[in-house]
């Protein structure tokens, strides 16, 4: 480490607290703190982990009791704590025996905390709560000790270091000026030279500097003051005041020294809503000083203002140079391009500087849809009037150039451009390529090869588009001049077609991830991105050309293996023949999810992608080529995140185009079946696939039966028709009830948990985790019901028998009921069943419960004490209802009450 590094070291804002977190032990004690004084006292961690005894866990207790507060009751001779029973009663926390109490005699202490976090200490006899063990992190002032003589500053003097940074100058830049202009440039950069003025008094000091830039002299100053308690900041601070005072020669200086001890830290310009003296006053100095001085200058046309600006933006890390005004960054913007200076110069790397500027903008919210309208506007270009965008694509190279187009794909995807209707982008009505494009590269001996070739041209009628040439791997037969003679023989000719593209027009590569392409495309792509991978690939052909150039001339000498190039040559001639094919049986694993901009409309699981994809060879078929379509459509969606009215009315128009008639659902549902009989799907895929395009394609369907009829008693038969009444009136294909007793082998896991505390049944309306915490890391099928039986151990270790009951069946069924009466109402139905709060589930259930028959009055009791339980726990205000209020109680209207309105 230099010596000016350790003052860079010593003045970092948090080095403290990274040494204080490298230093810490293990925690070998955990804290409780009584819960009726807030005396908090250490144990031993591992006596804690070990001896449940001594330390009682009284979750169990208090959550089967739902318990809402504990209550002490203390004597002279004792104490004794409770938390309150269903009937009014009282159960001992330490004994678990239950007691009537007079509440009056007892202090109450509300439960604020998760209940894991009460133990009582048997000991001690009292309850206390345990703190949660977080990562520590110890968190210093602003402030700190001063030692001319200490760690860091024992070898520093009053004198002038070199202050070793990265600059703006680039290697390039550096290597001319020792060579044409100065040799010592390297170890002799005036730019990085610093003063340093050290104060030979030990004390505290503000680690917030105090800012003083004189541009006029190239002066930037960062002075660090001994801590004064109530010091408010003047206009000016004496150096005789300071312990250091650090002189810079050049901005790039100050402003990395600034990021290192600052902004690396956390340190952000934004103010806070507490007032911190010293650290807004910086905030000040470095808004007025750096950013609205470089701001004006720039404005006002000064003679360097755009190299200042370029270079203070260079220094800057993005978070702060996005402090700058959108003016000042659009006004940098269009000067880059009047000045058509895009190139990294001895003296300023520009062409870096630009494309941290587009980052910098792209930061913004709300900025990508300005920009990409920006790129479209024309200029003039020798002879040539085209886009800003083509301008810029054309001026920058190597990294930055991929850098630049990876930034602009990105933002593309948030802009208008993703969707081809030429009525939302009239600017797409001269394109006349392929939407589906059968894209296709390899790479062989470290040489790319593809069937795609595109480049900026001017059509005489459509104007200055992306010209493509696609070669179809068809051939044709022509007369042309032979080998050996001029005489015209029958020659074989590959079919090349032309396309002219707008360089946003989105195009859709089937298979891309099959493809060995050199930059990553995804299956959806500006043409603009295909065209940049086409040249990144040639330069990339070019390197290699250079590494083999030594093996080619031993080759052509006679030595070495030859046939690597007798390869390459008959690629080069099988690949025009190369063409997209579909490969079956090829899975998709992640699970997609689109979501909107409101809520989430269409939900997708790789079982039905991969069901879907199984089918694309079926082209030539009218359904065919709507599920490509319908692909494209789900491929744009996952790419852009966000579900716009335009995506959604696509896929629901090809998904009518599959099921919408009986006839073309008909024909799709016997190849879907092919798929089920060679094993390729499973019945469940295809169930929810069906299901997902009835649903965007709007396929009427009912809401089904759900009451029970007969006074049949609960048996697998009694079963196996309400199973059949729900799926054949509602088309839940997937939909069952299952039994889940000790007998029940599928589900045994289940039912072992179940038997820890679990109630009579619950329906799942999806596959997937059971999501309730009893039954954590479990999953099943859905939409279904589990109805259990058996013996159950409730919290204080009693024993309950469950057994199926008709009523049970029922309250389930009516659960079913409510999420098919959203389902057919609105397409958010999943979003809105889990928004939807507990006891509104309960309510509705009991309403509809009220009135179909004349169930047993315990029955709906229990059901309507547990939904006032779960009012109370949603909010204690809401009170409790009664069954005669249930009776007239409107689900409609009470979704509203929540904000949630379904037409």
């Amino acid at each position: 480490m230099s010596d000016f590094e350790n003052i860079v070291e010593f003045l970092r804002l948090y080095r403290r607290s990274e040494e204080a977190e490298k230093n810490a032990l293990p925690p070998t004690e955990v804290l409780f703190t009584s819960l009726e004084d807030n005396e908090s006292y250490y144990v031993n961690k591992n006596n804690f982990e070990t001896d449940f005894v001594k330390y009682k866990r009284i979750i169990g207790i208090l959550e089967y009791h739902d318990a809402e507060s504990i209550y002490l009751l203390k004597t002279a001779t004792e104490r004794k704590y409770f938390v309150k029973t269903d009937y009014g009663k009282y159960c001992n926390l330490l004994d678990e025996s239950i007691v009537v109490l007079n509440e009056e005699w007892l202090i109450e202490f509300p439960i604020e905390l998760a209940t894991y976090s009460y133990i009582y200490d048997t000991e001690k006899d009292i309850v206390v709560t345990l703190a949660t063990t977080l990562k520590e992190v110890v968190v210093f002032p602003d402030i700190i000790y001063y030692d001319p003589k200490g760690k860091y500053m024992m070898d520093i003097e009053n004198d002038t270091y070199t202050y070793d940074y990265e600059d703006h100058v680039t290697t390039f830049g550096k290597i001319v000026k020792v060579l044409f202009e100065d040799e010592s440039y390297l170890w002799n950069n005036p730019e990085k030279k610093v003063q340093v003025v050290k104060s030979e008094k030990a004390g505290k000091i503000n680690l917030i500097p105090f800012m003083q830039v004189e541009y006029g002299l190239g002066n930037f100053i960062l002075k660090y003051r001994y801590y004064e308690k109530g010091y408010r900041p003047k206009f000016f601070l004496p150096d005789d005041e300071c312990a250091l005072v650090l002189k810079f020669k050049g901005i790039g200086g100050l402003l990395t020294f600034l990021d290192q001890t600052l902004f690396k830290e956390g340190f952000s310009l934004e103010k806070g809503d507490r007032e911190n003296v010293l650290r807004d006053y910086f905030r000040d100095q470095f808004m007025d000083q750096i950013i609205h001085t470089i701001e004006d200058n720039l404005k006002n046309k000064g003679t360097f203002s755009y190299q200042d600006a370029m270079k203070t933006l260079f220094y800057l890390p993005e978070s702060v140079a996005a402090m700058f005004s959108d003016d000042f960054l659009w006004m940098l913007l269009e000067m880059a391009i009047k000045r058509d200076s895009l190139t990294n110069k001895t003296d300023l790397a520009e062409e870096n500087i630009f494309v941290k500027l587009i980052r910098v903008i792209l930061q913004k919210e709300g900025t990508e849809v300005r920009l990409m309208n920006w790129f479209l506007e024309r200029i003039k270009d020798g002879d040539e009037n085209i886009t800003k965008f083509e301008f810029i694509y054309d001026r920058i190279n190597g990294d930055n150039f991929i850098e630049f187009v990876k930034l602009i794909n990105q933002a593309w995807k948030k802009s208008r451009f993703i969707y081809p209707d030429t009525e939302q982008n009239p600017e797409f009505a001269t394109t006349d390529g392929l939407l589906f494009l059968p894209y296709s590269s390899e790479k062989t001996l470290g040489f790319y090869f593809s069937n795609v070739s595109m480049s900026f041209e001017t059509h005489h009628q459509k104007g200055r588009l992306i010209k493509t040439l696609y070669e179809t791997g068809k051939y044709k037969t022509e007369m042309r001049p032979g080998l050996k003679t001029d005489n015209l023989v029958p020659t074989q000719v590959q079919i090349i077609d032309q396309f002219w593209y707008h360089p946003f027009y989105p195009i859709y590569l089937k298979d891309i991830e099959n493809q060995e392409t050199d930059m990553k495309l995804d299956s959806i792509v500006p043409a603009f991105m295909l065209k940049a991978n086409r040249e990144k690939q040639f330069w990339s052909n070019v390197i290699t050309t250079a590494e083999y150039a030594a093996d080619i001339l031993t080759t052509l000498s006679g030595v070495g293996n030859i046939a690597k190039f007798r390869y390459l040559a008959k690629f080069a001639t099988k690949a025009g023949k190369l063409r997209f094919v579909s490969k079956a049986g090829r899975t998709v694993v992640a699970v997609r999810k689109a979501v909107a901009a409101t809520a989430a409309v269409v939900e997708i699981t790789s079982g039905t992608v991969n069901a879907l994809l199984k089918l694309t060879g079926a082209r030539d078929t009218e359904w065919g080529k709507a599920l490509s379509e319908y692909l494209f459509w789900l491929e744009l969606l996952s790419l852009s995140g966000e579900l716009t009215v335009a995506i959604h009315n696509g896929l629901r128009k090809s998904a009518k185009e599959i099921v919408g008639t009986p006839e073309s659902k008909n024909q799709f549902e016997k190849q879907l079946d092919s798929l089920i009989e060679e094993g390729q799907v499973t019945r469940k895929e295809v169930d929810d696939l069906l299901e997902h395009l009835d649903e965007l394609a709007e396929v009427e369907r009912k809401l089904g039966d759900f009451v029970i009829h007969g006074e049949d008693d609960i048996s697998e038969a009694f079963i196996k028709n309400i199973v059949k009444q729900v799926r054949e009136s509602t088309g839940l294909k997937n939909f069952d009830i299952n039994f889940v007793d000790r007998n029940n082998e599928k589900y045994q896991k289940l039912f072992e948990k179940w038997q820890k505390g679990g109630g009579y049944g619950f329906f799942k309306p999806a596959s997937g985790e059971f999501g309730l915490k009893l039954y954590k890391g479990l999953s099943g099928e859905g939409p279904q019901i589990y109805m259990f039986a058996g013996r159950v151990i409730d919290g204080l270790g009693r024993i309950r028998n469950v057994s199926f009951t008709k009523y049970t069946a029922q309250h389930e069924l009516f659960h079913v009921e409510m999420f098919m009466y959203l389902k057919n109402k609105t397409p958010h139905y999943m979003k809105y069943w889990k928004e939807i709060p507990t006891y509104m589930h309960e309510q509705y259930v009991l309403n509809r419960l009220l009135k179909t028959k004349n169930w047993k009055k315990e029955d709906l009791i229990s059901d309507l004490k547990d939904i006032n339980d779960y009012r109370r726990g949603f909010n204690p205000k809401l009170g409790d209802i009664t069954l005669k209020e249930l009776e007239t109680w409107k689900f409609e209207i009470e979704l509203e009450k929540i904000g949630i309105k379904i037409k």
